[in-house]
């Protein structure tokens, strides 16, 4: 029976406190090499308007660390996809703008080909989990806006400083419309129209009919 002196093995608990330190440190490393889904401020856009979604170049917003704790800041990263609210050809165009903050979900394979081909596809290369891989999400923690829809309990809320277009071949309301201002219809004021052939008098006109 061997002896210890002459054991091919390792003393059992330097052996465990050994194998446990190396199983650690081994799966640390690949941790710290999977690309995290964080916070990033939105530095450029190339809006997609009312074509296909556009792309971002993103600033991640939490630093890295060296070995004793010392932060170093992210790169930027390039050309990332953003999520837009759209089912088949019908979509709420809300692009981002620099200075947006949001969050990257980052993929666990390489997705340039489906990205690319906008089909499925075969992954680009062997990397995982890389934040070359990610779409943008926003926004979080954003100032408040200056338009907006809101839903309240009263009902829907439309703010805007600026003008309402509506393009469609037919508008169908059916409620009351009141307005503070004038209405026009094919460039008639309802407030300032004039109506010719009548005399001055204390009669009404009869209501519309």
């Amino acid at each position: 029976m061997p002896s210890p002196s002459n054991s091919p093995y390792l003393n059992q608990s330097v052996a465990g406190g050994n194998l446990k330190s190396a199983i650690d440190n081994l799966v640390h490393s690949h941790l710290t090499d999977i690309g995290p889904s964080i916070l990033v401020r939105v530095e450029s856009v190339d809006a997609g308007g009312a074509s296909i979604t556009g792309k971002v170049d993103v600033q991640p917003m939490v630093h890295q660390q060296d070995a004793v704790g010392r932060p170093f800041p992210r790169g930027l990263i390039h050309n990332v996809p953003y999520l837009r609210i759209q089912g088949g050809t019908s979509a709420l165009i809300i692009d981002p703008q620099p200075g947006d903050i949001g969050f990257i979900i980052v993929a666990g394979r390489d997705m340039t080909h489906a990205i690319t081909t906008r089909a499925p596809a075969p992954p680009a290369s062997f990397r995982q989990h890389s934040l070359e891989d990610c779409i943008y999400v926003g926004g979080f923690l954003n100032n408040g806006p200056d338009q907006f829809i809101q839903a309240t309990s009263d009902g829907w809320r439309i703010v805007t400083p600026g003008t309402v277009d509506i393009q469609a071949s037919k508008i169908t309301a059916n409620c009351d419309i009141e307005t503070s201002g004038d209405m026009k219809a094919g460039g008639i004021s309802l407030k300032n129209h004039t109506h010719g052939g009548v005399q001055s008098g204390g009669s009404n006109t009869e209501p519309p009919s």
